[in-house]
């Protein structure tokens, strides 16, 4: 059973398609025994174009599916929700969603893994780093709590309320003690 984290995230109808793709995922993955962890809603400006700012958060889930296998359900779930898989990297988003870890896997295929996002974009490292506080970035060799703490970008990042639906099997901030 492989633990991986994924970086959902949206700038067109942001709290619908965040809490639509933490749907999706735990209709997905979800089941006793197997919880989706949710960590804090994030706003952030759009990086690399001009456009709307985003919501960011991150999922953990445990999988039994391939690296690729859960690439393409992934890809799956974006489409599902507007998401074309023509869109130009820099672009406005439905819904985003990106294999960040997928146990300590370092590979460049099927995805680039850890995902190099991670140690640059504060939206991805500190939901990460909420969820996952001691665990270890498999290239960095320090963890994530390590990792945000030393973190230096000038990228504007603020917590959002956002209430996320009561679903059986979904952990979400108010749930994580340590958050």
């Amino acid at each position: 059973m492989a633990q991986v984290f994924l970086g959902l995230g949206s700038n067109r109808r942001r709290y619908h398609h965040i809490a639509a793709g933490v749907r999706a995922l735990h209709q997905e993955f979800a089941s006793a025994g197997k919880p989706l962890r949710v960590a804090r809603v994030y706003e952030s400006e759009a990086i690399g174009f001009a456009g709307n700012d985003f919501l960011n958060t991150v999922v953990q889930l445990q999988t039994e599916l391939s690296i690729g296998d859960l690439s393409k359900a992934c890809k799956a779930i974006e489409r599902a929700h507007g998401h074309p898989s023509s869109a130009a990297k820099y672009s406005p988003r439905t819904l985003d969603i990106d294999v960040l870890l997928y146990n300590q896997e370092v590979c460049e295929t099927p995805v680039q893994l850890p995902r190099a996002e991670i140690l640059h974009n504060a939206f991805v490292l500190r939901p990460l780093a909420e969820l996952a506080a001691e665990l270890e970035h498999p290239v960095a060799g320090k963890s994530f709590a390590q990792l945000w703490q030393n973190y230096r970008s000038e990228q504007r990042l603020h917590a959002v309320d956002f209430k996320f639906e009561d679903l059986p099997y979904l952990i979400t901030p108010t749930d994580n003690k340590d958050s």
